[in-house]
């Protein structure tokens, strides 16, 4: 251990916290928690530690040490998550496959509650339900309530003068609380019945409903009965779709787990809401190596829910982890409520970890045999366009513009022939003006490559151009000037020609080096694999353009409404962070805003909504 080193260990707090392990070059290697932060660094220094291989190799890269105090263990695990997900080191245990499940949030501090579709969970005192897996299960249930709870959708403020209901009131999905239709007490009834609704609490729901009816009846209001009748239908049919497996009717996750050796491990999650089981997810971990099955699951409970998800109060887990208080903890201060976690010894929660168990075997079996398909056809590109080394990690780029206006450019990484979307990349070109796609593009890849924030990402593989020959020499001419690795591959790929013109239709292939392109067959899952890279390259730069365009013609119609002008603009916009944020404000938000009147807000408002309903 160097002196700098050596003095930094000796200097660590004895506290909770988190430590940092960094090499040469300043890049986190690993990223660990500890109850006594110098003891528990120290430890991996000493002449007499006995490591795994992997960690052994670690420890002689480290070449610095941070750390973060915390008040407590728990914080100290919830920190650790957080700064693995931010830095994502080399030696850690890392998620695959984390998805972000869509979720419904009924914001019940609202007098008039409305729902949400949200895909994480803040402490904003709303109830949040869910998650919906696959995302078609969000769908269903949202249809079957707009029929059955038509609650508001509008952002507005409700103080029911409003003249005129909305369409979504004339079609009969909303109750049109802004006209005074609805009582409050009325539409808080509603929003009690979605709440038991979500809750999969449906008797209770069908007997309040029934209740209703029969009330209605007995006033002879014969039309509200027929409602109610029609709203226990729809929910009887729901609820008749929706398997019990849990009698108890409780909110709880089950995790299970398998592993293949030292290459990969499955942790699979079951969501059980209301007694029911909603569905499932899998997170795929590569490269495990001699890691312990607990603390597999640890690292992948905790990256997991420390990331805006719903914790349920109970957590079933198919074998003991250590410091599961801790954990505990850490969960209940998350989700801001009593979390439980335990390992069942009989009973339903024991046959639902064995499930989970189960799938996570088939789904890891699935996914190492899809992982081999992907990295045959990258040999097979390697092969075809004798590239220097296997393309594990594949960057494309695109420009997209109308004339040079609004131009702006995509970078879209792969890895191992999946997109890596936490690496995509937009620019808008700042210094060519007019259509001069060759200069945009070198502006670009200078960007990516010079110096700045993106040459922290790993440098790829092989970088795909669209476009032919041209495209690729401003490629390598950008390599040269910047001494890309000497086994960096380049590429470019061509739209093929119409039958037209003669030519055969198919894409091309340029190389370095080589007069005539590679042609290969259309069938070719090569060619399919090149062609999807770079499709998202352009799909990805489409789509900034056109939120660019809106947004900028947004903005200037705003400044041609009489009354707000330039100065007003900046002044929304810096007091709502964004156009979007705008667009979703209220009218009486607008009118609170800094330097803006009731009547300047209304035509604020009227306009946004317009744009909102064409672009919609």
């Amino acid at each position: 251990m160097n002196e700098s080193l050596l003095e930094t260990v000796n200097g660590m707090s004895r506290s909770p916290g988190v430590y940092l392990m960094k090499d040469r070059q300043g890049d986190v290697l690993y990223i660990g928690k500890a109850k006594d932060l110098r003891s528990r660094v120290k430890a991996y220094f000493l002449a007499s530690a006995k490591h795994p291989p992997k960690t052994g190799i670690m420890v002689s890269r480290v070449h610095e040490v941070d750390f973060m105090v915390t008040a407590s263990e728990a914080e100290a695990y919830i920190l650790e998550s957080n700064l693995i997900k931010k830095n994502r080191p080399k030696y850690n245990i890392l998620l695959k496959d984390d998805k972000h499940y869509p979720y419904l949030r009924l914001s019940v501090r609202d007098d008039y509650p409305r729902l949400d579709v949200v895909r994480r969970i803040v402490k904003d005192g709303s109830r949040y339900f869910g998650p919906f897996v696959p995302g078609s299960h969000l769908r269903t249930t949202l249809e079957l309530i707009e029929k059955t709870f038509p609650l508001r959708k509008c952002r507005n403020r409700i103080d029911g003068r409003k003249q005129r209901p909305c369409l979504n009131a004339q079609i009969g999905r909303c109750l049109s609380p802004c006209t005074g239709a609805i009582s409050k007490a009325e539409y808080g009834r509603m929003a009690r019945e979605v709440i038991l609704f979500l809750q999969g609490r449906n008797r209770q729901l069908i007997r309040d409903l029934s209740m209703k009816m029969e009330q209605a009846s007995r006033y002879l209001e014969f039309e509200k009965a027929a409602a109610i009748r029609d709203q226990i239908r729809q929910i009887g049919t729901l609820t008749e779709q929706q398997k019990i497996i849990s009698p108890s009717m409780e909110d709880k996750d089950i995790f299970g787990r398998a592993r293949s050796g030292e290459a990969a491990a499955c942790v699979e999650i079951l969501f059980v809401r209301g007694g029911k089981l909603l569905g499932k997810e899998d997170l795929f971990i590569e490269q495990i190596g001699e890691e312990k099955e607990d603390e597999i699951l640890r690292t992948a409970m905790m990256q997991y829910y420390s990331k805006g998800r719903l914790i349920p109060p109970h957590i079933f887990a198919p074998l003991a982890i250590a410091e599961a208080e801790i954990m505990e903890k850490a969960f209940s201060d998350i989700s801001g409520s009593r979390v439980r976690m335990s390992v069942p010894k009989r009973g339903i929660n024991l046959k639902l970890v064995r499930m989970a168990d189960e799938n996570a075997g088939l789904a890891l079996q699935a996914h190492l045999e899809r992982k081999d398909r992907d990295l045959a056809v990258l040999s097979d590109l390697q092969q075809a366009a004798q590239l220097k080394k296997l393309p594990l990690r594949i960057e494309a780029f695109d420009i997209s513009n109308i004339q040079g206006e609004y131009a702006v450019a995509s970078m879209v990484a792969f890895h191992e022939g999946k997109p890596l979307k936490s690496h995509y990349r937009h620019y808008r070109i700042q210094s060519v003006e007019g259509a001069d796609d060759y200069a945009m593009m070198e502006e670009v890849l200078m960007r990516r490559y010079g110096p700045g924030d993106d040459a922290a990402l790993p440098m790829p593989d092989l970088i795909l151009m669209d476009g032919g020959k041209g495209q690729l020499n401003v490629l390598l001419q950008v390599a040269g000037e910047q001494g890309f690795p000497e086994d960096t591959d380049y590429m470019s790929l061509a739209k093929g020609r119409n039958h037209e013109d003669g030519e055969d239709g198919a894409e091309r292939i340029y190389l370095p080096g080589r007069r005539d392109p590679i042609v290969l067959d259309p069938s070719d899952p090569v060619i399919h694999l090149v062609q999807r890279i770079r499709d998202e390259s352009h799909r990805f730069a489409v789509t900034y353009y056109r939120k660019l365009h809106i947004r900028e013609t947004l903005t200037s119609r705003l400044q041609e409404i009489h009354g707000i002008g330039k100065k007003r603009t900046l002044s929304l916009l810096k007091h709502f962070g964004s156009l979007d944020q705008v667009r979703r404000a209220s009218l009486e938000e607008l009118a609170l805003a800094p330097s803006m009147t009731r009547e300047v807000a209304s035509r604020v408002f009227d306009l946004l909504h317009e744009e909102a309903g064409r672009t919609s």
